[in-house]
């Protein structure tokens, strides 16, 4: 579990700073949710003992981790889509800017907006994905098969002017 069961750290702390009320400290770590030691997390009474302490807040691991999981999960669902995602930053840029999509670069989104375009893919995928890229896929089929008759067509004129053919 989740929860800490030895309050030893927290009483001697306490008991070397005087000025400290337990209620009040206690409600302020968690939010104003409760008053009482064995009702916290176990991150937030650890938070809290070190804070007392005068340890420094690691405030920048955890969000750049979080940070680092919202792209992540952005970056999923638009390879989901059918976008190539594996170092093609101008293309994930252009879908990202759409105002349809964010409106914004990739890399300046932050959590929250990101979490927001998770939702908005999802939405997305379960109705059966971008109509644009799957317009595309069939301008790029079109292309090539224009392409595959044009190359026909000049190989087959090419020998109709051949003096070898035309006996």
């Amino acid at each position: 579990m989740n929860k800490i069961r030895n309050f030893g750290r927290f009483y001697a702390l306490l008991k070397k700073h005087p000025a400290i009320e337990k209620d009040e400290i206690v409600l302020q770590f968690t939010d104003g949710r409760t008053t009482h030691l064995r009702e916290m997390k176990a991150a937030e009474y650890i938070e809290m003992c070190d804070t007392i302490e005068g340890k420094p807040r690691p405030t920048t691991a955890p969000d750049d981790q979080e940070l680092r999981r919202a792209r992540s999960s952005v970056l999923l669902r638009i390879g989901r889509l059918g976008i190539n995602t594996i170092d093609n930053w101008e293309e994930i840029d252009r879908f990202c800017l759409s105002p349809k999509i964010a409106g914004k670069r990739f890399c300046q989104m932050d959590i929250d907006e990101l979490r927001t375009l998770v939702r908005k893919l999802e939405s997305i995928l379960n109705r059966g994905g971008l109509k644009y890229i799957q317009e595309q896929n069939r301008q790029e089929e079109d292309r090539q098969a224009d392409a595959m008759i044009q190359a026909t067509l000049q190989s087959l004129g090419a020998r109709m002017y051949d003096p070898k053919y035309l006996n």
